[in-house]
């Protein structure tokens, strides 16, 4: 766990005051866990959360019905931990049905990184096997805020890219683009080959995610793979919530753009070669700022609320299925539904 004050105690009935947004707390077996700055990234939705605020949330956790739990729940719950219940307010907590330990006696010690710590030097100087590495960097965990990659502040600077970032810097290239294609053909063509770049982005967002970024038990052996892996898309499953890692910065997403442009340049001709890339890049836009919606937005809405779901099920339960952001539809396709529906 992270904390390392000095270990309290807390009554259930101390513990019952902290029912609110603005302070959070809630007791699971005999624990006392603070989700204050949590409970807006509970991959269920805040709501859900503040229903159970002050309260004991041992069972709750255990009924599927209201919301369905796996390991990775515990791991990061314990993330909050603040101390212990009272003596005298102390329960005998059942074991789960067909469990012969507590939940929280099955999560691991930490053996991969010290979050404490800058991230990317520990990766640098690790020896970790390959599927030792793919297995722990999809642990989820969670901070309070953004990690630390580098203790040198310029190079951390680079590895930070708030949500707004992204169609600040593409929106004018994809405007560029389309009045430079405007000299090649007319209107009416740039709108097909626009539209035709806005779809093929879904086909695009899918694939580059299951093969590129989920390249996960086929990367080499060695320190090298995994530190590139790492970089890629391993820290957003080891902190999915992190605010300043869920957009893609631009200079990798420049990168990507360029060898993409490149093979379009093999296939179309000036001015629908326009019209397609930014249609493209309308399509990335609005997908990483779906992205980041998912992982941090609510909404009433029904859809919306099953998309976010799906999504975050790929994080918390499943990372080898779910591979679709703004739709599941070449999940669908493709045969990479999660094998059971919730």
């Amino acid at each position: 766990m992270l904390c390392d004050t000095k270990q309290r105690e807390y009554s259930r009935e101390e513990v019952a005051r902290h029912d609110s947004a603005e302070s959070l707390w809630v007791v699971r077996g005999n624990q006392v866990f603070d989700l204050t700055l949590f409970h807006t990234d509970h991959p269920g939705g805040s709501d859900m959360l503040m229903q159970f605020a002050g309260q004991d949330i041992t069972e709750v956790m255990r009924d599927s019905s209201i919301h369905s739990h796996a390991l990775q729940a515990y791991r990061v719950l314990r993330d909050f931990y603040i101390g212990e219940v009272t003596a005298d307010d102390r329960r005998t907590i059942p074991l789960a049905k067909d469990s012969s330990r507590d939940e929280m006696e099955c999560v691991e010690d930490e053996k991969f990184l010290d979050l404490r710590k800058p991230l990317f030097m520990q990766m640098w100087r690790s020896k970790f096997t390959k599927d030792f590495y793919i297995r722990e960097v999809h642990k989820a965990h969670h901070l309070p805020g953004p990690a630390v990659f580098f203790s040198n502040s310029i190079l951390e600077t680079f590895t930070r890219t708030p949500w707004w970032v992204i169609p600040v810097y593409w929106t004018p290239i994809m405007i560029t683009l389309l009045v430079l294609g405007i000299k090649y053909e007319p209107a009416n063509v740039l709108f097909v080959g626009f539209v035709f770049g806005l779809i093929s982005w879904t086909l695009l967002e899918y694939s580059m995610h299951r093969f590129v970024f989920h390249y996960d038990e086929n990367i080499p052996e060695g320190k090298l793979a995994q530190v590139a892996h790492f970089l890629l898309h391993g820290v957003h499953h080891y902190l999915p919530m992190d605010p300043l890692r869920l957009v893609m910065p631009p200079a990798l997403s420049t990168f990507l753009a360029l060898n993409i442009l490149a093979i379009l340049s093999c296939i179309f001709t000036p001015g629908m070669l326009h019209a397609v890339a930014a249609g493209l890049i309308t399509g990335y836009v609005l997908y990483d700022e779906c992205h980041y919606w998912l992982h941090h937005g609510s909404t009433s809405n029904k859809q919306l609320t099953q998309l976010k779901t799906y999504h975050l099920r790929h994080h918390y339960k499943d990372f080898k299925a779910g591979f679709g952001i703004t739709s599941d539809f070449w999940d669908k396709i493709f045969g990479t539904e999660f094998a059971t529906s919730e």
